[in-house]
């Protein structure tokens, strides 16, 4: 059902035993005009939930979607990351809300298995309320945002130690140095084109850091 003109999510419980959304591991409904999402929640076994590219406004319906491991609601209109809609998915592992509306980050407390987070093309001017991930990020996507040196320094986004942080990409930013990374030891991949940076001194140090082309 990708790449169509659906407009709405129905016939989720139509069958017996609520089939087919209790049978449910992956739903991909990604490119349609879909406005309302809260019809997942009759999913309750979903693994992987693709509804990048539709219209939505707000994250619905993920309470009870325990087992929810990968999220992709990319390119919609979303503003808010809401802690009573996230706070349930103890075992998501990837989130990608990229070009949508959000502000700040949020809702990410409980998620203590997340390993990949994109919120890039957003409107995010800090990284922040990553502390319950500090073990477990992996890959930070946060380009074209508005993002300045002292919003890549709060107490509980960057600053913070990550073990497994090993891709950042800060990309088209309003970054002037490199000083909020440079305590960042387990970086491989430091992506920071399109910023004001003068000098690269402060992560000279990280020595498996590599770079990709206009990096």
């Amino acid at each position: 059902l990708y790449d169509n003109q659906i407009e709405a999510l129905e016939g989720l419980d139509d069958g017996d035993d609520g089939k087919p959304g209790t049978t449910l591991r992956v739903l991909d409904m990604s490119y349609n005009v879909i406005r309302d999402m809260e019809p997942v929640q009759l999913c309750p076994n979903l693994e992987e939930l693709y509804l990048a590219n539709n219209k939505l406004k707000v994250i619905s319906g993920l309470t009870r979607l325990k087992k929810l491991r990968k999220i992709d609601l990319g390119a919609n209109r979303i503003r808010v990351m809401p802690e009573e809609e996230l706070s349930g998915l103890e075992n998501l592992e990837e989130l990608w809300l990229g070009k949508n509306k959000i502000e700040s980050i949020g809702g990410l407390d409980k998620l203590t298995k997340l390993r990949r987070l994109d919120v890039q093309a957003n409107r995010l001017t800090r990284v922040e309320n990553l502390t319950a991930q500090i073990d477990t990020l992996e890959e930070l996507y946060l380009a074209h945002n508005g993002i300045d040196d002292e919003g890549a320094s709060c107490e509980t986004g960057l600053a913070l130690n990550f073990t497994a942080l090993n891709t950042i990409d800060m990309s088209r930013n309003r970054l002037k140095s490199t000083r909020p990374f440079a305590h960042l030891l387990a970086l491989e991949e430091l992506w920071l084109s399109g910023n004001s940076i003068q000098t690269f001194d402060d992560v000279q140090h990280i020595s498996v850091l590599g770079t990709r082309d206009g990096a």
